[in-house]
């Protein structure tokens, strides 16, 4: 039971102006932010709404700053492309040139420098960097220094020149999620886009009566072959046949040793996997367990673009005019080939990418708009209700002013 006093109007009067007070701060609120929803007891729906729409504007925001990043990458990498095209392009010309046999040995060494210095080039080219710092053509292995040249003696030359160039980046790419679970590769490996023929590695064992002993795995550019016990060379070739990686495996028909020949221009990577010794007991590897540390008998044809112009080097110095208009000119043509077909892959990449970013251009907007729509506030009924709730608590004011019961204050004045 409520006991009835004298306080109970001053007490009352003071509850409801205090509800009325937080039911304008509340609405002043609202507007400040202009959003109907100050608390998710608001309207729980809507702000569950609202969320997601928030967590997915966010995450398109983020594919299409990737998206971004990847494009500035793409063109950068294009570029240095172009330029090593340019520069394949003036190789040929000296080769063509050169396999002329108007030419003294004289005429030839003196192309053989230019050759050596647009090696050089082509080195740096491999070597470039992105505006982040990172490698452009080293692979998943960006803080890595691709391409490493290393100084010999070659036969006619007056000192020494770069005589082997190895690749150390990475056989993968990074991604770049650019949509809901939908990855682009950011960038081209090195030893991809700097190939120049189709790599051909031949064991150097008879496979014919070759037997798997335990369960076990080969790598093949990084792809992973499951092996069984009993498995002969013909169940090893089928399975990497079908495991979708760019290499044809097959039996040479005089040695009846493994071959396994890439389908494109690019470098194998060969690995047992841990505890086997397939490729080992095969004759490819020598079983040092380094990747692609071929055996004394493996037969190995098919280099990079580098390999290709340090052979037109060579040849230049000693004069070879067979050798400059037969298989280095051959090769060069393989190599231009397969830098334009790299060319294509990043144009297309750059479509790609181009088209993603249009279509986030307009979803995102889209989606906020969505999101606003939960939440926005109609300003004018705001507006409207501030000013109602004004109304209500100076009316109050005044009645509570002419009812409530003097107090000794008021007797005082």
């Amino acid at each position: 039971m409520r006991r009835i006093s004298s306080d109970m109007m001053n007490t009352d009067t003071q509850f409801w102006l205090r509800r009325r007070e937080d039911a304008m701060t509340s609405m002043q609120n609202r507007m400040n932010r202009q959003t109907r929803i100050e608390n998710p007891r608001d309207d729980p729906m809507a702000a569950a709404h609202a969320v997601r729409y928030d967590s997915f504007a966010s995450r398109l925001m983020r594919y299409e700053e990737n998206i971004q990043y990847t494009m500035d990458r793409s063109r950068i990498a294009e570029g240095y492309m172009r330029q090593t095209q340019d520069i394949m392009q003036r190789v040929r010309e000296l080769a063509v040139t050169g396999a002329n046999g108007t030419f003294s040995p004289e005429d030839t060494a003196a192309m053989a420098v230019e050759v050596d210095q647009l090696l050089a080039e082509l080195v740096s080219l491999g070597n470039a960097r992105g505006p982040d710092g990172d490698f452009l053509f080293a692979g998943d292995k960006s803080k890595t220094e691709p391409f490493r040249a290393l100084d010999g003696h070659v036969p006619g030359a007056g000192g020494s020149v770069t005589a082997t160039v190895d690749y150390l980046g990475g056989i993968g790419t990074p991604q770049a999620e650019i949509s809901e679970e939908s990855y682009l590769e950011m960038n081209l490996p090195g030893d991809a886009v700097f190939w120049a023929e189709r790599q051909r590695i031949a064991g150097g064992a008879d496979a014919t009566t070759y037997r798997v002993l335990e369960a076990g795995s080969i790598f093949i550019n990084g792809a992973e072959i499951g092996l069984r016990p009993g498995d002969t060379v013909q169940a090893i070739i089928a399975k990497i046949n079908d495991s979708g990686v760019a290499v044809r495996a097959s039996l040479d028909p005089v040695s009846s040793s493994l071959v396994l020949e890439g389908t494109q221009a690019q470098r194998l990577r060969l690995e047992d996997g841990q505890g086997g010794s397939v490729l080992a007991d095969l004759g490819i590897l020598s079983g040092s367990g380094v990747p692609s540390d071929y055996a004394a008998s493996t037969s190995v044809s098919g280099g990079s673009l580098f390999d290709v112009v340090m052979n037109l080097r060579n040849a230049l110095y000693k004069g070879d005019h067979l050798e400059i208009g037969g298989r280095a000119l051959a090769a060069i043509d393989a190599g231009m080939d397969n830098m334009n077909r790299r060319l294509a892959e990043a144009g297309a990449m750059m479509n790609r990418l181009e088209t993603a970013s249009m279509r986030l251009n307009k979803e995102i907007p889209d989606v906020v708009a969505l999101g606003a729509a939960e939440t926005s506030l109609d300003m004018a009924q705001a507006i409207t209700d501030f000013r109602m709730l004004d109304y209500a608590r100076q009316a109050a004011l005044q009645m509570a002013g002419r009812v409530l019961p003097k107090t000794l204050l008021d007797f005082l004045r």
